[in-house]
């Protein structure tokens, strides 16, 4: 066994440690937490200068000396070695064709600051109650911890069940620095018209156990279906009135969790998909690709390099087999120009190859959900921002109502919402460059919208 071996078993990553980074001109504090649950190495990224606090960390791995973790949320990865002493770390952090120095120093407890809250976030105390919740998926003993927001009085009260974009969120959908916190405020809304909220964290993230990237949209369903569950052992919900509320591949999860249970008396849909999976996905590197002013000759070559690495994957099962193939071809197939970041997806290859070969990853591609929405028969809402480059609006709108209609639903509207963006910001851009910039979390439109349609249609 090597020397730098016998090293690395009596060292370890575990716990906090905090580096500097320098970008845009400025100095940035950057603060990891490590630790190590059923043999598995979880973290979570945090910057007062940022103003970010608990983002996720994926796929942190730890060989010998050498340690690479990936921020999802950044489409970044930081690559480096951890010192014989145990107490440094020092490596680069990769951002698309940004790479900047960022060393770490271990440290005995984590740094503790406040973040500033956005205008729009609600602070308590609240008019209503507010209950910290646990419930399981019996399906697979995924545990989700959620958060549960119910009127004041005896009730019983219609319930809505929020469902977060493509990605690890927490329960709150939490984006931006300052944080934006879109569902807190979607459910404070909700809640007090008179509706009770069941948000909860993602699977691997904040309380929730399991792992986004080694699960399905389907798995997602059960996850869902388990706080349909929850709800209904609750004497102050009332069963006949439990829905909904998707955002994105939130919009997949709701009707798939409503075409397996009957019982779902209503479903919203936010940025809706009504196509197939690697038909938005196209879309969005076409989309994206002209936001970023990109030239049509590299667009198309993206596009042509995402189909490629979709038949990777329709023609290899084995997941390793998959992630190797797309591994060689990903490095030999790089489009000049295109920074990776722009596609939200992870800086290095070898992330891109991991997560392209997931089964969270394969699943969506290869779903259609027409005939899911066909077979829906409750109360049906799209809405969509005219101004979202990740799900196209009038395609998907357009699929969304004929799938209805073919399944013979009698009560269902599809609405494009004028400056509205994919997060359901008011927006003059669809850009996530501005995601941070716009002040508004949530469209103060569309929460009108969706409470009136609410109380309408489940008549409270």
């Amino acid at each position: 066994m090597s020397t730098q071996a016998l090293f690395s078993q009596q060292l370890s990553i575990n716990g906090p440690w905090k580096g500097f980074m320098e970008a845009a001109g400025r100095k940035m504090d950057i603060i990891v937490l490590f630790e190590k649950s059923e043999g598995e190495w979880k973290g979570k990224l945090s910057s007062e200068t940022q103003q970010l606090k608990d983002i996720a960390i994926s796929n942190i791995v730890v060989e010998n000396l050498t340690v690479t973790f990936d921020v999802p949320l950044a489409g970044g990865q930081w690559a480096g070695q951890l010192s014989k002493e145990g107490d440094k770390l020092a490596g680069d952090w990769i951002q698309g064709a940004f790479k900047a120095t960022l060393n770490f120093a271990k440290q005995k407890e984590a740094p503790e600051f406040k973040i500033k809250v956005r205008e729009q976030t609600p602070v308590g105390p609240f008019p209503y109650k507010v209950q910290e919740v646990s419930y399981k998926n019996e399906r697979d003993g995924t545990t989700l911890a959620a958060t549960l927001t119910t009127p004041n009085g005896e009730g019983p009260f219609p319930a809505a069940i929020l469902l977060t974009v493509a990605g690890e969120n927490d329960r709150d959908q939490s984006h931006g620095a300052p944080q934006h916190k879109p569902y807190l405020v979607l459910a404070d809304y909700l809640t007090r018209q008179g509706v009770a909220v069941l948000r909860a964290d993602d699977r691997g993230v904040g309380g929730s156990s399991g792992n986004i990237f080694d699960s399905t949209i389907e798995d997602f369903a059960y996850d869902a279906l388990a706080g349909f569950n929850f709800l209904k052992g609750l004497s102050q919900i009332d069963n006949s009135k439990i829905g909904f509320i998707g955002n994105s591949e939130g919009t997949l999860v709701g009707p798939l969790a409503a075409s397996i249970n009957n019982e779902t008396a209503f479903i919203i849909t936010l940025g809706g998909i009504g196509i197939t999976g690697a038909e938005v996905i196209l879309d969005q590197v076409d989309a994206m690709g002209q936001l970023s002013q990109l030239n049509e000759t590299t667009i198309a070559q993206m596009k042509d390099r995402t189909q490629k690495m979709f038949d990777i994957l329709l023609s290899e099962p084995d997941r390793a087999k998959a992630a190797a193939k797309l591994r060689a071809f990903l490095e030999d197939s790089k489009v000049p120009g295109a920074d990776s970041s722009l596609f939200l997806i992870p800086a290095s290859i070898d992330a891109q190859a991991k997560m392209f070969s997931s089964p969270w990853y394969r699943y969506q591609t290869e779903l259609d959900p027409a005939p899911v929405l066909q077979k829906i028969k409750c109360p049906f809402l799209a809405l969509h921002g005219n101004v979202d480059p990740f799900v196209s609006p009038d395609k998907n709108l357009a699929a969304i109502a004929e799938n209805l209609r073919i399944g013979g639903n009698q009560h269902y509207g599809v609405i494009k919402l004028k400056g509205i963006n994919h997060v359901f910001q008011d927006a003059q851009t669809g850009s996530p460059a501005d995601y941070t910039k716009n002040e508004v979390s949530f469209s103060p439109r569309a929460l009108e919208l969706i409470g009136s349609w609410l109380k309408s249609t489940l008549m409270f």
